[in-house]
Order: structure tokens, then sequence, then C-alpha cells
């Protein structure tokens, strides 16, 4: 192992680095996740490149020449990405990532200890595969792909028809969506706004699914009720729980919650579907929804049923909003109608009357 070491620069200089480091990584994350939904999206790949680019440059500024070839690299494969010569794909989103994280953590370890340590074979081995990605060897690209990332990350449990160099996991969906149900409770806990509301949310869910007969694989949109608001939980409750109305800049930061939401799939392959349902849970079928601004044939079924149970969960339960109404069930399944075909997908919001019937029904038998 080698160790670079920082000399000659202030410390404010270097904080202030950082933190334009650290908003140009959360960049490209956000970018890399919104190329696998759009990966032809030339001015997504565009954006990825001027964020690598600066970053080459903020560490040419602090001098950390070890990395600066090899981000020199990934900006030429991104620079074949942005003209078209070759394709992005799943694995190369990968690659990028776990490339990116790597760059990443040597940063923060510089600026914990004024230096870090690298494997600075590892690194000519990787730059020497990036290297090889051609437009006129498109044939050879998953292959050198796949040999980057176990160079990188040797553990890496990849796909394919080849031995992989670690044993495969042994987890069934059943105890990943165990595991689902239990990581949400200290964030539903972080709230009294939220207690239940994974449960809730979960069961009119697969209701609304199976009366559209079971369209939506089950263990997918389990996965995606349980995680979807995730990322709320690391928000600021100040924010979360303001009377008032939210000023721009504090609803942009409440949006993010998908993307921290889905980043938490990002590395489980199975549950790709469910990942894709939690990015997509606020798009609107007219468009006007976030994070990609996506309409109605664009947004997968499975986000579909998570935004009605999202929208009618809001109506019938306590919110911190000054504003809100607790609805009566019926007077909200009457606005979740109004709402067909601008907000919500007019197929589901036929089945969602289908399911809360079966519901309200059952509910008067009891009585």
């Amino acid at each position: 192992m080698a160790r670079f070491q920082v000399t000659d620069i202030e410390a404010d200089v270097f904080a202030d680095l950082l933190d334009e480091l650290q908003e140009l990584y959360e960049r490209c994350e956000i970018n890399l996740i919104e190329l696998e939904q759009t990966p032809d999206d030339v001015e997504l790949l565009r954006s990825l490149f001027r964020a690598v680019h600066t970053i080459k440059g903020d560490l040419g500024l602090l001098s950390i020449t070890p990395l600066i070839q090899f981000l020199d690299h990934l900006e030429s494969t991104l620079s074949l990405l942005c003209d078209g010569q070759i394709h992005f794909n799943a694995m190369l989103s990968d690659l990028l990532l776990l490339s990116l994280e790597k760059v990443n953590g040597f940063i923060r370890e510089c600026h914990a200890q004024g230096g870090f340590y690298f494997d600075q074979l590892q690194l000519e081995r990787v730059e020497a595969l990036l290297a090889r990605i051609q437009a006129d060897n498109p044939e050879q690209h998953e292959q050198i792909i796949r040999s980057a990332l176990l160079t990188l990350e040797p553990n890496l449990v990849l796909s394919g028809n080849e031995p992989s160099l670690s044993p495969p996991t042994l987890s069934r969906p059943e105890d990943d969506l165990d595991f689902f149900r239990i990581l949400m409770q200290p964030v539903e806990a972080r709230s009294r706004y939220w207690h239940g509301r994974c449960d809730r949310q979960l069961k009119i869910a697969l209701l609304i699914n199976r009366y559209a007969g079971s369209a939506v694989n089950e263990n997918q949109l389990t996965a995606a009720c349980y995680v979807h608001d995730f990322g709320m939980g690391f928000l600021p409750l100040d924010i979360l729980h303001k009377q008032g109305q939210l000023a721009d800049n504090e609803r942009q930061l409440i949006q993010t919650h998908v993307y921290c939401s889905a980043k938490l799939l990002e590395n489980m392959p199975y549950w790709h579907e469910a990942k894709m349902m939690v990015l997509q849970h606020h798009e609107k079928c007219d468009g006007s929804g976030y994070p990609l601004g996506l309409k109605d044939h664009e947004i997968t079924d499975g986000a579909k049923i998570l935004a009605i149970v999202d929208t009618f969960d809001a109506m019938t339960h306590e919110r911190s909003s000054a504003s809100h109404l607790r609805r009566p069930y019926q007077r909200a399944v009457a606005e979740i109608n109004r709402l067909a075909g601008t907000q919500l997908s007019p197929y589901w919001v036929a089945a969602f009357n289908q399911a809360m019937q079966a519901l309200l029904n059952q509910s008067r038998d009891k009585l």
C-alpha cells in the first residue's frame, strides 16, 4: 500500500473544496440513478461528465496526484458515452459509482487524517482496463467492466456464467422483506405521524394489485412499500414537521428522499424492480411529478400503486401541516378519484375503488 500525504494546503481552503467535492459526488450518484431509467439521456451524461471533470480539477488544485490519472480514465469513458460511441448499462453504472465511491472515500480520509493509503497497483490495473473500453470493441465491454469491478472490489458477487470469486448469497426474498420491515421501524419512530404507515400502505397496495389480477410482482411491491420513504428518516424534523408553507429549498430537500430510498436497493440486483417503483412513486401521470417528470406510460405500475396508497394515507391520517384536514375514508376515496388522469393512473384508481369497496364492506360485516 502506498500513502499520499497532503502538503501546504490551508485547512479552510481544503474544507471549502471538500464541500464542493461532496456536492459533485452526490450529483454523480443522482445522475447515475436517473440514467438507469433513461440511459440515452445525453444531458444526464453530459452532467455526469462535467461533474467528474470538475472533481478532477479540484483534486488538481489540492495536488492529489494519485487520483487525477484515475479520474482522467473515467472521464475518457464518459466522453465515449456522451458521444454515443459506447452505451450506458447497469454494469457500467456500477463501475462508475464504485469508482467515485473509492475517490470520495480517499478524499474523506485525506481530510480527516491529512493523507490516505491506496493500492497503486489496483488503480493502475483499473486504469488499464478502462483504457480498453473503446468504440470498436463493444463485444469485449462486459468482460472488461466485470474485470474492473472485481479489481476494485474483489468480494463483489456478479451475475454471469463464469464462477464468482465469492460464494453466492443464500438469503431469500422473504429474508430481505423481513429486513426491510425491521429497518423501517426506527424510521417510523422518528415522527408521531409515521407510526404503522408502511404496514397500512402495504395492506391496501397488495389488495389493489390483486383486484388488477396481480399484475405487479408482490415481493417487489412489498419491498417498495417498506422502503419508499426510507430517505425521509434522514431529513431534518423541523422541515418535515413545519406548520407553514415550505420554502423552495426545503421542498427540494424533501424531494431528494426518493434518491436516498432508491439507493438503499442499489446493490441488490433482485430488487431492481422495487427500486424503480421507489424512484418513481412521486411521478404524476400528467408529467408534473418528480424527480424526472415522467408521464403515465413511462411510470411503472408498482409506482402508480404506491402513489395512490401514499396519497390516500396522507389524506386519512394526521399530518404536521396546519392546513391539513384528516378526511373520512369515503371522502378520501372521492378525492382520489378526482385526481385520476392528472396525478394518478385512472386504471389503478379503478382497481383502488374495488379494493376500498371490499374493505368497507368487510368493515360493515363486522358491525
